[in-house]
């Protein structure tokens, strides 16, 4: 599958310290494949979460002709606060 990161996402990890941004990527990266990503939980609407590192929550959707669209990225704290956007 394909992995596309939503500009506004990108600019937020690129801003990060170096090893918040590693971490971030290295699990990103695992969507690639997502049925087998670790963490990954469906939401409501074909949305999904991936839990990244005790720290940082991803929402992506699985979209036709098999792009993985990475929506946004935050804190667990944010996440918690915000779930309702995509669902949960």
């Amino acid at each position: 599958m394909r992995l596309e990161i939503i500009r506004k996402v990108l600019q937020y990890i690129n801003q990060l310290p170096e090893k918040d941004r590693r971490i971030i990527k290295l699990h990103l990266l695992k969507l690639e494949d997502p049925y087998t990503a670790p963490d990954v939980e469906l939401l409501r609407n074909g949305h999904c979460r991936m839990h990244i590192a005790h720290s940082s929550t991803a929402f992506f959707k699985v979209l036709p002709g098999g792009i993985v669209r990475v929506l946004d990225v935050m804190t667990i704290e944010e996440a918690h606060k915000r779930y309702k956007r995509f669902g949960k």
